[in-house]
């Protein structure tokens, strides 16, 4: 039975012990409370948590965040669908971090804090400090929702009586540019035309990859982990893709609404198969459909090269300052790399057929100085300046929605969304029509039709 204990400390102070017992007759106090009600409140609360068979001990709540993170993070193994590759960045300790994540990450804020230390009101001081600092919301809510979740199971383990992250009060999430949240740019869409320039614009193999993700819709990663084995060719050449597996150790898509198969149309498909036909390992069914790559390093001419003229086709990044960062040495590598021809950008591809592609690698060496070398071939289909890989995605969206007997839903399922919803929300300006005098002239045959109620209606007026 709950029940307090008068105690008075040596320097006089009256202090209360709160007592309650387990079901199994085992016995718990907890002292330390200035007065009985509190201490009578938490006996009471201790002994119904007990016998609904919720166990907390008080001291497990000593185990530093970090090591509950580690924790978590193991219980995250049995789920193939999870972001466990991101929630372990989010997690590294500070000194792995860069940048502001070496004092704004989760392990410099959290890591060395005792769980039954960490009180609401320091993970929303935490929050704000992120916003303060510029991140984005979305940035923001994710950092968050991976301690609420460490939080959450220190609560299930009985480390911790309630999850301190409740309540917390996240900033709103902004669409592009201030639209609503699932608005995309319209800027992001690209036109028949413009994907056929990034493609040409795009070395061999992955000039292939280009084309199929703006005529497929596939994610990044979902383009890195398709195999020989899943592209589909049928009798009449038509094709089809089965999105199975990531490019995550070949893992499996995030969600069962993400494995689908997306027919192409008979341009990529027939791309697709030439490029198959040059595949190094086209008769293996498990060999990555796109190899991995790595730049070679330009041979040293003893002769500086001339970035500016014509045919130039160095790739040597200029001297950077003394505080240059490592975006800014980045980006002079691109801007090197998009100097290059295409043939000359091929030739410093070294292929790995026996890994798949991982996207980072390519967006920077291959598809980003694609995009900037487009552009300046370009005449009248120049890209958007900061086109990103998942504009493609975006662009399949909308040359579907130009075909007027494909349906939201449809679309949905080939871009695995679950919901049609979703694909609604986030594409509702490409499905909304200006022009609606169609619908309104059939309204409008209805209301023009006359009625014939019979004799048994009795008129209102006359």
């Amino acid at each position: 039975m709950a029940r307090t204990q008068k105690r008075i400390t040596t320097s006089g102070t009256t202090r209360y012990v709160a007592k309650w017992r387990d079901p199994d007759g085992t016995d718990h106090s907890k002292g330390g409370f200035t007065n009985k009600k509190a201490a009578a409140d938490y006996a009471r609360n201790a002994e119904s948590a007990a016998a609904q068979g919720i166990v907390f001990d008080p001291a497990k709540g000593k185990m530093l965040f970090r090591d509950a993170a580690a924790i978590w993070l193991e219980s995250r193994k049995a789920d193939t669908r999870n972001n466990a590759e991101n929630h372990r960045y989010a997690l590294a300790p500070a000194a792995t971090r860069r940048g502001d994540g070496k004092t704004l990450g989760i392990d410099a804020v959290f890591g060395g804090y005792p769980l039954n230390k960490i009180t609401r009101e320091y993970i929303q001081a935490w929050v704000n400090r992120l916003t303060e600092a510029g991140k984005k919301p979305s940035t923001v809510r994710h950092a968050f929702w991976t301690v609420r979740m460490v939080m959450e199971q220190a609560v299930v383990d009985g480390r911790l009586a309630k999850n301190p992250a409740e309540h917390v009060k996240l900033p709103k999430e902004r669409g592009a540019k201030g639209a609503k949240v699932g608005v995309v740019d319209r800027a992001q869409f690209l036109t028949a035309a413009q994907v056929s320039a990034l493609v040409e614009a795009t070395p061999w193999p992955y000039n292939v990859l280009v084309n199929l993700a703006a005529w497929s819709g596939l994610r990044a990663a979902e383009l890195g982990g398709p195999q020989i084995q899943d592209i589909e060719v049928a009798p009449n050449g038509s094709m089809k893709v089965h999105v199975e597996r990531t490019a995550a150790a070949h893992g499996l898509t995030k969600t069962d609404g993400s494995m689908r198969v997306v027919p192409v149309p008979g341009p990529t498909a027939s791309l697709v198969r030439d490029y198959l036909t040059e595949h190094t390992r086209r008769h293996e069914p498990g060999a990555p459909l796109f190899p991995g790559m790595r730049l070679t390093t330009p041979r040293p001419t003893g002769v500086r090269s001339d970035a500016a003229a014509p045919g130039a086709a160095t790739t040597a990044v200029k001297d950077a300052a003394p505080n240059a960062t490592a975006k800014d040495r980045a980006r002079r590598q691109v801007d090197a790399l998009a100097e290059l021809t295409v043939q000359d950008a091929e030739k410093r591809l070294v292929l790995d057929w026996t890994t798949p592609l991982r996207h980072p690698n390519f967006y920077k060496a291959v598809f980003r100085p694609a995009v900037l070398r487009a552009n300046r071939a370009a005449g009248n289909v120049a890209l958007p300046a900061g086109l990103r890989f998942h504009s493609l995605r975006h662009t399949y969206a909308s040359l579907c929605a130009a075909v007027p007997s494909i349906s939201v839903r449809q679309v949905a399922e080939w871009m695995g969304h679950a919901n049609p919803t979703t694909t609604e929300l986030v594409y509702t300006h490409l499905y909304a029509k200006a022009d609606h005098d169609d619908e309104m002239a059939a309204l409008g045959a209805l209301a023009a039709t006359p009625t014939n109620h019979g004799d048994n209606v009795i008129p209102l007026h006359g």
